[in-house]
């Protein structure tokens, strides 16, 4: 049955629960640094975006990478007006697709086939003073080192806040800090995180692995918090 995301309600726990059940990458692909967010990482981001500050609930919400959509759903659960689920990989998208179908979020969650580059939002056709909250788990540039400012660079074209997981070093920082200024944009916040990998590719030795990560909430400047 489909729901409307004023029947959801749901405890942090329970969604915890649900999104584990959901299905990952059956392929993943190495060159798109591909791998499945744990269930637990993907509430505590959601509910860090939803809960303290409110960027969630009545909002559209712009999943840029969305790959098989467990931040999409996390979204969707605490009562996202819409969830935009964007991702270059149709196969990945397949299986968010079937993921959203089993829990009756097709009416949320709005999968795209989109290079991130050519992904555009017009905000003039959209109702007026639609806030839009872009998260986004961007790859860390092992593959192609500036894969992530391609993401940031996106999203705070049409965004009013942001929030983008990146590996927590002092390098990264200082980087993302001068790169926003480009456009405008600063750091509200930063949540220290570790993300639980698990072991995805062939080369993978350990069966998971935990990696230190910030959470960045990035803002336009001069704008105030909601």
């Amino acid at each position: 049955m489909k729901r409307t995301f004023q029947a959801i309600t749901i405890n942090k726990k329970d969604l915890i629960s649900l999104i584990q059940q959901t299905n990952g990458f059956l392929n993943p692909k190495i060159e798109l640094e591909q791998y499945c967010i744990d269930a637990q990482s993907a509430v505590d981001i959601v509910f860090f975006a939803g809960v303290e500050f409110n960027d969630i609930k009545n909002k559209l919400v712009i999943d840029l990478g969305a790959g098989t959509g467990r931040l999409s759903i996390a979204c969707a659960y605490l009562r996202a007006s819409y969830v935009l689920s964007v991702d270059i990989d149709i196969n990945a998208l397949r299986i968010l697709k079937e993921n959203v179908k089993g829990l009756g979020l097709e009416d949320i969650v709005l999968p795209l086939c989109s290079d991130v580059n050519r992904f555009e939002i017009v905000k003039q056709v959209l109702p007026n003073k639609m806030h839009i909250t872009t998260i986004e788990n961007p790859p860390f540039g092992v593959q192609k080192k500036t894969a992530d400012r391609f993401f940031l660079q996106k999203a705070f074209s049409f965004s009013d806040v942001v929030y983008s997981i990146h590996l927590a070093n002092q390098k990264v920082h200082q980087f993302l800090t001068k790169f926003i200024k480009k456009f405008n944009w600063e750091i509200d916040h930063v949540f220290p995180f570790q993300l639980k990998l698990k072991r995805t590719y062939e080369f993978h030795k350990q069966k998971t692995k935990s990696v230190d990560v910030n959470i960045y909430r990035f803002k336009r400047k001069g704008k105030e918090n909601n």
